[in-house]
């Protein structure tokens, strides 16, 4: 990435930090302290007061912070933030605009984030478009050149009790022409389908101290180098084990060349199924195991050692493919071997998610699978077969062996697969226990501790057990992380 240049006074900021919602179940805490943080370094950095918009909506605990404030604080609702962008920053003309969020997001059904506004609500999802709010950016309908957006947000995808949200409305930013003399840098706190962590002792976001901190060793240099940030940034992930991994793009426009120095998720092509776990808990040592063997082998089989069912194999695919996608720059390609024929799913896939991939038409099926492998898109790539019941149903749709693919199968038996296997059983006690807590509240099982116990032990601490009991319970709103 080449050095950005600018000047302070032709700097401007639009930064937010909401921890306080009109949906209260989803309140949190730091993130108008982390906006504030951000906002006064960019003062400190000569940045004038005037340019930079500080939009907070804090919890009453922390109002106090507002007093301590030298800048003007709006309100972080969606009409604010949208009317902000579209009649102030768009009429500017600078230099470089930092953005810098610290809330709610998600990605919805059609792989978009959003950013949850503070006036948001379980029944009126008021959110922003960050992808379309890039392109805007990026277009002649605005006049600043240069971007740096930092987002300390979940990019998971949310699920209330009552399904998945897929119409999420929100607000889409106008755009233009791509500019031709403009670069972007973005760096997110979560790849998709990861939660953006809080140390709620210090009341930050990880990201944002991290961020804060490699800011701080910038030694002064304005604006700082954001790809030396972002390395250490992850750098400090890699030994905080917060199953997090900040990832960042970077897009230089004037020639439409872009460049990547870490796989963008969102460009990566898949069809992983979505998750229906409210809370996926108990695993995270199996994803790591699963993880080693399939860098070690072609082939791995998730089994269920009870053999009824029920434990979690194809959430465990799922949420590994999701928090590894960026391990697979070739791709996911998730088969249903109880659907469509397997050999027409893999040639849909690439039909769909590659340029120039085009079977001849007078091939025969095995023709085009062969054609599949040859023509797939580079990197190596990850081929899910979940819920197989016949070694017979896959064996024809295998890629070859010691080749660029990696194959990971669900199976609630051993139906012949000679590969290496990774048995799942029960949860432990105490995992069966809080997945219960996500499904039925923390104020019943505070109140009926021992019940819950019961309760886990009976349904024998298998996870679809426990969602059965949680559908006869009664019903609790859902949070965001």
């Amino acid at each position: 990435m080449m050095q950005l240049t600018a000047k302070p006074e032709r700097t401007y900021g639009l930064v937010v930090g909401i921890e306080k919602y009109h949906e209260t179940a989803w309140n949190t805490g730091g993130q108008a302290q982390d906006a504030l943080r951000f906002a006064r370094w960019l003062c400190e950095c000569g940045v004038p007061p005037e340019n930079i918009r500080l939009c907070l909506s804090p919890l009453a605990e922390n109002h106090h912070l507002l007093g301590e404030c030298e800048l003007k604080v709006e309100s972080a609702t969606e009409e604010n933030l949208y009317d902000i962008v579209t009649n102030f920053l768009s009429q500017k003309a600078g230099d470089l605009l930092y953005i810098f969020w610290a809330g709610h997001g998600l990605i919805s059904a059609e792989r978009e984030r959003r950013l949850i506004c503070a006036d948001a609500t379980i029944n009126n999802w008021l959110n922003l478009d960050l992808n379309s709010f890039l392109l805007l950016l990026s277009s002649d309908r605005f006049n600043i050149r240069h971007h740096i957006c930092i987002i300390d947000a979940c990019a998971n995808y949310f699920l209330e009790t009552q399904g998945r949200p897929t119409n999420l409305g929100g607000r889409i930013f106008p755009s233009g022409k791509p500019r031709t003399d403009s670069q972007q840098f973005v760096l997110l706190a979560a790849r998709e389908g990861e939660i953006a962590k809080i140390n709620t002792a210090e009341k930050t976001g990880y990201f944002s101290q991290a961020v804060r901190e490699a800011l701080t060793q910038a030694n002064g240099s304005f604006p700082p180098d954001m790809l030396a940030v972002a390395a250490q940034v992850k750098q400090q992930f890699q030994t905080l084990d917060k199953k997090q991994l900040p990832t960042y793009f970077y897009y230089r426009n004037g020639d439409g060349d872009q460049e990547e120095y870490h796989y963008n998720p969102l460009d990566i092509p898949h069809n992983i199924q979505p998750s229906n776990a409210i809370k996926f808990v108990g695993r995270d040592e199996k994803i790591v195991e699963l993880h080693q063997l399939l860098q070690e082998n072609d082939v791995v089989v998730v089994s269920d050692e009870t053999g009824e069912g029920g434990v979690g194999k194809t959430e465990l695919a799922i949420q590994y493919s999701w928090q590894h996608l960026a391990d697979y720059p070739g791709g996911c390609c998730w088969l249903n071997p109880q659907g469509v024929e397997l050999g027409t799913q893999l040639v849909e896939f690439g039909v769909v998610n590659f340029s120039n991939f085009h079977p001849p038409q007078e091939l025969t099926l095995n023709g085009k699978v062969a054609y599949c492998w040859r023509n797939w898109q580079a990197g190596k790539a990850l081929l899910v077969f979940d819920d197989v019941k016949d070694w017979k149903q896959i064996k024809d749709y295998l890629p070859a062996k010691g080749s660029r693919f990696k194959v990971l199968i669900t199976t609630r038996q051993n139906t012949g697969l000679i590969y290496p296997y990774l048995q799942l059983g029960e949860l432990s006690p105490d995992a069966a226990l809080e997945l219960l807590t996500k499904l039925l509240g923390n104020e019943y099982v505070q109140q009926e501790t021992e019940t819950a116990k019961k309760i886990c032990e009976l349904m024998g601490y298998i996870p679809i057990g426990l969602y059965q009991v949680a559908a006869y319970s009664r019903k609790s709103r859902g949070v965001l992380c």
